[in-house]
Parts: structure tokens; C-alpha cells; sequence
């Protein structure tokens, strides 16, 4: 099937595009260089925000969007826990980027999912701790986590509203170490709500991370859900033959 005239304009402007961050040429000079209608280029220009390529105008210079992937080592960062912070704002600091924690810690009922997880029953009280994390300044990732009453009840470290780095994490300060780790990793496309806390482009997807923690007794003493932006981290694995 032959390309329509708008998405010939797109091909043309994305074969053109220049080192991340530059500008792109305004409307007025994409309808005089492809002898298009400003409708036509703005379509254009619409598909190529989807891609995840171009930034939004909203009323300033489009440019080719930079892109910037933080490392996370999904094999490492449980054991990077220490006094000066925990797993994940020392794996991003050993990068050379700022890390930040926005924490609020939550009484909830489970909800099926995390129920099925931590196995217990449905609507069982739990506490929930949940973290919108940034990098340098940018929303980097929506990250709950759900403990089961055995693991939290008694345990005042678990209700200190602050973010506290604890060295091996709060889970073996509290007598809880993981010994092992069941992990998931799926892709979708964001909610409107996960497009505005975490600032994400258009047509970005969303990486969705799951990870139940056992202890040596086998019993799930966490379940966390993170959730990123696709374009802002590179998710990794080291696995023995």
C-alpha cells in the first residue's frame, strides 16, 4: 500500500532529525520544504511525538527528544542497601545521578492481586509503602511495596515516616532477610494518571516490574510493584550458566 502524503512528511522529518536536543524547523519552513498543508505536518509531527522521537511543542521549539537511561541492575541493587540510603538511591548515585524519595507509608486492605502474592487472605490489613522516585530532578518510577502483618507488626522501623537507609535493608534489620527473589517484568501503556506523575512523553510505554521476596522459611515477606518510564531505564540481568 502506497504511503499517504502525511506519513511520506513523517519519514522525510525523521530521517532528518538531528542530534537530541536540537531544533527541529519551525511549522511555517515544513510546509515550504515538503509542500505540505500545516495540517498535514502537524499530523506528521503528532506521529513522530508518538514515537517517542520529537518532543510536544506546547508553545515552544520542538526538538529531537535526548534520552537518558538509568542503569538498574535487577541481579545487584537488593544488596546495595546501606546507612547512607537504600538499594535503589545507591545504585543510581554509583551512576553519578541525584537520587530522591517521596515516601508515604499507608494502612490498606489487600487487594487481590497483592493478597495472591503475599498470601493471605483477601482484605487482610497490610501496610503499604509507597515511593515516587526521582532522578536529577525528573520522575523516575512509581515503586509500592506490600509486607504482610507478621513481617511489620512490632517493627517501629517499618512506621518511621522518613525514607531510612539501613545497612542490609529493613527487611534483615527487622529479622526479615529475603533469601530469595521471584521477579516479572511486562509493558504496557501508561494511565493518564501515570503520564502526569511521572511526565512522560507521548506514546512512551510503561515498564511494569513485579518482585515477591521470601524468606528462608519460604513465606512472601514483600511484593513490590514498580512501575517506569520506558525511555528513562535500562533493566538488566546477570545469570549464571
Amino acid at each position: 500500500m502506497p504511503e499517504t502524503l502525511q506519513e511520506r512528511v513523517a519519514r522525510l522529518i525523521r530521517d532528518s532529525l538531528g542530534d537530541p536536543g536540537s531544533a527541529l524547523p519551525s511549522e511555517a519552513e515544513l510546509v515550504g520544504r515538503y509542500g505540505a498543508s500545516r495540517n498535514t505536518v502537524r499530523a506528521a509531527l503528532s506521529a513522530l511525538e508518538a514515537e517517542g522521537l520529537i518532543t510536544s511543542s506546547q508553545g515552544r521549539t520542538r526538538r529531537v527528544r535526548e534520552i537518558s537511561r538509568w542503569e538498574w541492575k535487577m541481579a545487584e541493587w537488593e544488596k546495595a542497601h546501606n546507612n547512607d540510603g537504600d538499594a535503589w538511591a545507591n545504585t543510581i548515585k554509583a551512576q553519578g545521578g541525584t537520587p530522591k524519595n517521596d515516601l508515604q507509608i499507608l494502612t490498606i486492605q489487600a487487594p487481590a492481586h497483592v493478597a495472591k502474592a503475599l498470601e493471605i487472605p483477601e482484605g487482610t490489613t497490610i501496610q503499604a509503602r509507597n515511593r515516587l522516585r526521582w532522578v536529577n530532578d525528573e520522575p523516575h518510577q512509581l515503586s509500592d511495596s506490600y509486607f504482610p502483618p507478621f513481617v511489620t507488626d512490632g517493627n517501629e522501623l517499618f512506621w518511621n515516616p522518613s525514607d531510612l537507609g539501613v545497612q542490609g535493608g529493613l527487611l534483615a534489620a527487622t529479622g526479615h532477610k529475603q533469601a530469595k527473589w521471584h521477579d516479572t517484568l511486562t509493558a504496557r501503556m501508561p494511565t493518564t494518571e501515570e503520564v502526569q506523575r511521572l511526565m512522560m512523553a507521548p506514546g512512551t510505554p510503561l515498564l511494569v516490574h513485579t518482585r515477591v521476596g521470601y524468606d528462608e522459611k519460604h513465606r512472601p515477606v514483600r511484593y513490590m510493584v514498580s512501575r517506569m518510564a520506558a525511555d528513562r531505564v535500562e533493566v538488566s540481568y546477570d545469570l549464571d550458566a
